[in-house]
């Protein structure tokens, strides 16, 4: 059994442990949980956690399974019929996601999603302020049936490539050989909020 969602609403505190400014991904009961945290997050930032377009990239680095996120505000079109058009509000964030992370007995029940293949990953996103971890906006939306199985897929079989102890000494090797943005801008596995 994957970690419970708890209630938390904005203004409030987060009572988790976080262990630096930046990024963690977590499965939590039959969805995933992305909490941000940020030092003194700016009102553009804000309101494009709640409002803007998550892309959703998926690599898999030496064998450890990436969920990388970067979000858009969605800006007007430059022409009648012509495409909306995306401005970067929070670049590439690259966070590792691997079985060894998850105690034995507590982890994350994959099978209602391999049995139904069009079954769509739920996503929480709570941003909160770095170092206080108070809540500054909360969005609710899922992912593509393929990026779910696909990232199913990546963390069953890489499992046997880290320990427990071994997974922070391998997520440590890998951000000192790849430059930031690399995993994200590397991911083929990708897409959107609400797909």
């Amino acid at each position: 059994m994957a970690e419970q969602i708890e209630k938390m609403a904005i203004g409030e505190r987060l009572e988790r442990p976080h262990e630096a400014e930046g990024s963690r991904f977590r499965w939590a009961d039959d969805s995933c949980e992305l909490v941000i945290s940020l030092s003194n997050p700016r009102l553009r930032e804000i309101r494009g956690i709640e409002h803007g377009v998550f892309e959703f990239g998926l690599n898999v680095v030496e064998s450890m399974p990436f969920v990388c996120f970067r979000v858009f505000e969605v800006v007007g079109a430059k022409g009648f019929g012509q495409p909306q058009q995306g401005k970067v509000v929070l670049p590439w964030h690259e966070c590792p996601f691997h079985l060894a992370r998850f105690h034995p007995e507590a982890l994350p029940y994959f099978d209602d999603f391999r049995a139904i293949p069009e079954a769509h990953l739920g996503i929480i996103v709570i941003l909160t302020d770095w170092p206080g971890m108070t809540v500054k906006a909360l969005r609710f939306f899922t992912v593509s049936p393929f990026f779910t199985q696909k990232l199913i897929e990546a963390l069953l079989t890489t499992a046997p490539a880290y320990t427990r102890e071994g997974y922070v000494q391998g997520v440590e090797r890998i951000f000192k050989t790849y430059p930031t943005n690399a995993i994200g801008d590397g991911a083929r596995v990708r897409c959107k909020s609400g797909d």
